[in-house]
């Protein structure tokens, strides 16, 4: 079980993204202790259904700087296949955007083995920040908590030598910012 590291293959090209609706950008996270507990979800938001290509629109992909949305499935959670969405451009970097409907995101603050989780905000969303032990410039994800036993999953996933080479806050603070706007999206669609 590696968070994200199936994306990290080269970008093949996709659908071209169709949707005109921009997400609103969603505050800044904060961090809290890194062991310490969610907090309370303002809302659920299940993403049982959710076409997770759809989350990103374009008016976001322009602005992070990605422009094809390649549906796929993918091991983003130990125990089954999730539903994501591949988004690339030609900046070197990529982000995948996945519906975890099997484990939500207390799986990754009681230990998952090979990463480390971070609890984080998202807008007024708990979340955890997933990175890599004892590595960096591999990838960061965060997981949203929007339903019990569910979990909005979004990583920034460098894929070049010059992006691997950037600090860890600079591609967590990606995943983050992608992570904010997919929940602003996927708010709408509730």
């Amino acid at each position: 079980m590696l968070i994200c590291a199936a994306a990290i293959s080269a970008c093949t090209p996709g659908v071209e993204k169709g949707n005109p609706t921009a997400a609103a950008p969603a505050s800044s996270s904060s961090t809290s202790d890194p062991t310490g507990d969610l907090p309370a979800r303002p809302s659920t938001l299940k993403v049982d259904s959710v076409d997770v290509c759809m989350l990103l629109t374009t008016d976001v992909m322009k602005q992070i700087g990605v422009s094809t949305a390649t549906p796929r499935m993918a091991d983003l959670v130990e125990g089954q296949q999730s539903s994501a969405c591949r988004y690339s451009g030609d900046g070197g970097f990529g982000y995948t955007v996945g519906a975890v409907t099997h484990k939500g995101v207390s799986y990754w603050i009681e230990g998952s083995g090979n990463t480390d989780g971070k609890v984080i905000k998202i807008a007024d969303f708990g979340a955890v920040e997933i990175t890599l032990k004892g590595g960096t410039g591999f990838d960061c994800s965060v997981a949203v908590d929007v339903a019990d036993g569910q979990q909005l999953m979004v990583s920034y996933i460098p894929t070049t030598t010059t992006e691997k080479q950037k600090d860890q806050s600079f591609l967590c603070g990606n995943a983050e910012k992608a992570a904010g706007f997919a929940l602003a999206t996927l708010k709408t669609l509730k």
